[in-house]
């Protein structure tokens, strides 16, 4: 199980999972929206910085994690008191290999929309980021 929380549920995959959520919420369903959406949902307007956040912040701020992540990866190992546990290659392959099980789904899911609509390239991008509500 700890190769699993390691890699597959670990923060990297969920930064990532997040960036995506942030862009597709402020720059494909529209900040402006989105925050029309929460007045309607809470009944008052919330301060304006937390549209700014959307737009900027949260992205920013999700993707510098990420790449510090990638950055200071250091491979799985298990602390015992007096012994250490160096995983073999194989088992940090198929860690990153569970890690990545869950991060493609979103660009290969939005390559093959974006290959199988009708229409030039910038007609089939401006269909699949416009919502449908």
């Amino acid at each position: 199980f700890q190769i699993f929380d390691y890699y597959a549920v670990s923060g990297m995959c969920l930064l990532f999972i997040v960036f995506f959520e942030c862009v597709a919420i402020a720059w494909f369903y529209g900040g402006n929206r989105f925050y029309g959406d929460i007045e309607d949902m809470i009944g008052y307007r919330p301060l304006p910085w937390m549209m700014w956040c959307w737009y900027g912040m949260a992205p920013a701020v999700c993707l510098a994690l990420f790449l510090f992540m990638v950055i200071k990866y250091e491979p799985l190992s298990y602390k015992k008191t007096t012994i250490t546990y160096e995983y073999p290659a194989w088992a940090i392959g198929f860690g990153f290999a569970l890690a990545l099980a869950s991060m493609v789904c979103i660009p290969l899911t939005a390559i093959y929309k974006l290959l199988r609509a009708k229409g030039t390239l910038k007609e089939r991008y401006k269909k699949l980021t416009t919502p449908t509500l």
